[in-house]
C-alpha cells in the first residue's frame, strides 16, 4: 500500500488494505450463497457502474449458484459530497419482471440512490430486491430499508479506491485511501484544580479544536433525546454508571457530526485504559490516531490549596474537607497513572508544568507545549 496517493487537489492515505477487502467480500459471498443455496431462478447481479466493477468482479468469482450479470448507471456523487440528486436509472438492458435481482454497489452512505434503484426495479415487475455492498456508512443511512448484505461498516469519511473515485479518479487501486485532512486529535489531562476547564478553551480556539468534555457530551445527548442520550439518562435515572461502550458511542458520533475543525480535544475520556485502547480502535477506523496527550501539573499540595480556594469561593464547604480532597487527589492518580504510563510508551504524553504563575502565564507554557507539538 502506498503511503499516499494525490488526486486532482487532494491528498489521500492508506485506510483499508485488500487483505481485508478480501476477507470482507469472502464474507459477503458466504452469505449471498447461503441465502440463494439451491435455487432453481437464475438471479441478476446488478453491477451499478462504475465504482462497483471491482467488488462485483470479485463477489461473482464466489458464487455457488448460475445468475446473470447485468450493469447499469447511476450516480449521486459529484466530488467529494454526496448532491442528494439522484440521476435516472441507463442501461437496463435485462427484462426484471419476476427475476430476483441482487444490487451491487461499492458504497452506501445516505441511501438515496440505491433506494431509488431498488423502487424502479420493483415498479418494473422483479420479484424480489436486495442490497448488497462493499462498504456501509450507517452513521448517515436514513432509508428504513434494509440493506442485505454488507462487507464493512465504515465512518462517514471521504475514501477512494478499488473503485471508489474522487471526479473520476482513484478508481484502479488495490487498496483503499481515505481523504487526508490532517485531523488532530488531543487528549486534556490534570488533577482537580490544574486548569483544564480554563486552558481547554484556548486551546481549542487557537487551533479550531472542537472541544469535548464527555460530562458536557451526556447532557447535551440526553437533552436532544438521541437513542444514545436515552439509553444515558435511563442508567442514570437507575442509579448505574453510564458503560464505556454508550460514552464511546457519543464521542464517536461526535466525531462524525463536527464539522469545520482541525481536530478535537478530549477532557475527561479516557480515563481508564480499556477505554484509550477502545479509542485507538475508533481513530483506526477514521485512518487516525491519538496526536498527543497534554497533561497539566501540579503538585498533590497545589491541588489541595486550589480546590479549598475555589470551594471558598463557590460557597461548596464539602468540597474543601480534607476527606473530599485526599479522596479526589487518590482516585485521579489510580485512574491516570495507568494511562500516562500508556501514552508515554506510545511516546505522546507531554506535560506541562501549571504548579506556579497565573492563570495567563499558565495558559502560554501550555499553549508553548502545543505549538511545539504541532
Amino acid at each position: 500500500m502506498k503511503d499516499k496517493i494525490v488526486l486532482h487537489d487532494k491528498t489521500f492515505r492508506p485506510y483499508i488494505g485488500h487483505d481485508r477487502i478480501m476477507a470482507a467480500i469472502d464474507a459477503v459471498a458466504a452469505k449471498v450463497n447461503a441465502d440463494f443455496a439451491g435455487c432453481e431462478d437464475v438471479p441478476i447481479v446488478l453491477c451499478v457502474l462504475n465504482g462497483a466493477i471491482p467488488f462485483t468482479g470479485e463477489l461473482l468469482q464466489r458464487l455457488d449458484f448460475n445468475c446473470e450479470l447485468v450493469s447499469i448507471k447511476m450516480s449521486s456523487y459529484q466530488g467529494t459530497r454526496s448532491t442528494g440528486t439522484v440521476l435516472t436509472m441507463m442501461g437496463l438492458t435485462a427484462d426484471v419482471k419476476g427475476r430476483r435481482i441482487i444490487i451491487c454497489e461499492d458504497i452506501v452512505d445516505t441511501g438515496n440512490t440505491i433506494v431509488a434503484l431498488k423502487e424502479m426495479l420493483l415498479d418494473k415487475g422483479a420479484a424480489d430486491v436486495k442490497i448488497c455492498t462493499m462498504l456501509f456508512k450507517s452513521g448517515v443511512y436514513a432509508k428504513p430499508d434494509k440493506v442485505d448484505y454488507i462487507g464493512m461498516d465504515i465512518p462517514n469519511a471521504f475514501i477512494v479506491g478499488f473503485g471508489l473515485d474522487y471526479n473520476e479518479l482513484g478508481r484502479n487501486t488495490r487498496d483503499i485511501y481515505v481523504i487526508d485532512e490532517n485531523m488532530k486529535y488531543y487528549i486534556l489531562f490534570g488533577p482537580p484544580g490544574a486548569g483544564k476547564g480554563t486552558h481547554a478553551g484556548a486551546i481549542a480556539e487557537k487551533y479550531n479544536l472542537k472541544h469535548i468534555s464527555t460530562g458536557e457530551l451526556l447532557r447535551a445527548e440526553i437533552a436532544a433525546g438521541t437513542q444514545l442520550g436515552k439509553e444515558a439518562k435511563s442508567l442514570i435515572d437507575a442509579g448505574e454508571l453510564v458503560p464505556d461502550s454508550v460514552v464511546e458511542g457519543m464521542i464517536e458520533s461526535a466525531f462524525d457530526k463536527v464539522k469545520g475543525v482541525s481536530g478535537f480535544l478530549l477532557d475527561g475520556f479516557p480515563r481508564n485504559l480499556s477505554q484509550a485502547q477502545d479509542l485507538d480502535k475508533i481513530l483506526e477506523r477514521r485512518g487516525s490516531g491519538v496526536t498527543a496527550v497534554v497533561s497539566l501539573m501540579i503538585s498533590d499540595d497545589m491541588i489541595r490549596q486550589r480546590i479549598a480556594n475555589r470551594a471558598a469561593i463557590e460557597g461548596r464547604a464539602d468540597d474543601a474537607s480534607e476527606a473530599t480532597i485526599t479522596n479526589r487527589i487518590r482516585t485521579y492518580h489510580a485512574q491516570t497513572e495507568p494511562l500516562i504510563e500508556y501514552y508515554k510508551k506510545a511516546g505522546k504524553y507531554y506535560e506541562c508544568n501549571c504548579e506556579h504563575g497565573d492563570i495567563n502565564e499558565n495558559r502560554r507554557r501550555v499553549l508553548n507545549l502545543v505549538d511545539s507539538i504541532q
